[in-house]
């Protein structure tokens, strides 16, 4: 399954940035062949499998994977709210789980990969570069690194993506996405200038509140605070983001602290098969 993603990737990652690369190139040389199809008008000769058409009876070529390389950014939050979970894992412990899966696929294509952790501010900055080794050696500090500061801001951190990676990249958001809510601007210019992928990691007892009307207590995991919540009108003022990636017509992941490893990985499979079945990026 975690091969299957990294096909995935490289593959998806082509359909992004179509117009300056392909993902498949139809000839005889590539990454790695990925499959057989019939041949479609169009279709280098050269790519043409004698073996699959004298079989069948019907002209097939092979398609292989294009040997292309793009920058890859991970958005990594390391605010306190991520130490929280109501269930076996935290939600850091599934972040720290789907970093570890997609970094491995996006190094072993041979992308370059950085990293920028945050809470309230920029923790950390790891410029992108290619290798398999150092991508793993940066997760393994990331997942020890301590963080100064317990809050979060992702206006922050979005609008510092954007003055350091000018030039189209493939990003991931991993982030619980409770924040106060003043990053749309930010990140409407981030899903211009990049493909953006958030990946939502959340908690049951975050949202399986009840539809009644009525008041609770909470307090803030980050600040200490204590306050009163409407019960009613508390889930559409925390998840604003849901709204946004809607109209911004973003395609986002969603894991929870209730699901295992086996779980993560079907879903990311599925959310990258799903956006190479539509093809394309996504035009705003």
């Amino acid at each position: 399954m975690k091969k299957r993603i990294r096909l995935y990737l490289q593959r998806l990652i082509g359909n992004f940035f179509d117009g300056t690369f392909s993902s498949y190139l139809n000839a005889p040389h590539g990454l790695e062949l990925d499959e057989l199809r019939q041949y479609q008008p169009g279709d280098n000769l050269r790519s043409v499998d004698w073996k699959a058409t004298a079989k069948t009876g019907k002209l097939h070529v092979r398609m292989k994977l294009v040997d292309k390389r793009v920058t890859i950014i991970f958005l990594v939050d390391k605010s306190r709210s991520e130490k929280f979970g109501s269930f076996i894992n935290t939600k850091e412990d599934i972040q720290s789980r789907v970093l570890s899966i997609l970094v491995y696929a996006a190094s072993e294509t041979g992308n370059e990969i950085g990293f920028i952790t945050f809470t309230d501010k920029v923790e950390n900055y790891i410029q992108p570069k290619a290798g398999e080794k150092e991508a793993l050696k940066n997760v393994k500090d990331i997942l020890l690194e301590t963080p100064s500061s317990n809050c979060t801001d992702l206006n922050v951190a979005f609008k510092f993506l954007n003055e350091k990676i000018p030039s189209t990249a493939l990003v991931f958001i991993l982030s619980d996405f409770l924040a106060p809510y003043n990053y749309e601007q930010s990140f409407k210019t981030l899903s211009y200038l990049h493909e953006v992928i958030p990946v939502i990691i959340s908690d049951r007892m975050e949202t399986n509140l009840p539809r009644v009307r009525g008041f609770i207590t909470a307090q803030d995991v980050e600040t200490g605070t204590t306050g009163t919540l409407d019960i009613a009108t508390t889930l559409e003022k925390i998840m604003p983001y849901v709204s946004l990636f809607k109209k911004l017509n973003t395609d986002y992941i969603g894991v929870s602290t209730e699901e295992d490893e086996e779980i993560c990985v079907k879903k990311i499979s599925e959310f990258f098969d799903k956006r190479i079945r539509r093809g394309g990026r996504r035009r705003r």
